[in-house]
């Protein structure tokens, strides 16, 4: 029995889900009918939305404030 390598990077670790989660509704776009079509074209912009918003929120904040 093969064993998976083991991934090190922590970031690519805990974004490796969603990024899986975005392929796998991509691949049910491309075979969902009319109706499916956007409830699932919703479902995706969600997702993005959302990890797009703990992207922004998580970017280091950069203290300039010179007065």
């Amino acid at each position: 029995m093969t064993r998976l390598p083991r991934i090190r990077n922590p970031l690519l670790r805990r974004e490796l889900p969603w990024l899986v989660a975005d392929v796998v509704l991509l691949l049910i776009l491309f075979n969902a009918n009319a109706p499916e079509l956007w409830f699932w074209l919703v479902v995706l912009l969600v997702i993005l939305a959302y990890r797009y918003e703990r992207w922004w929120s998580s970017r280091p904040q950069n203290d300039d404030s010179r007065d």
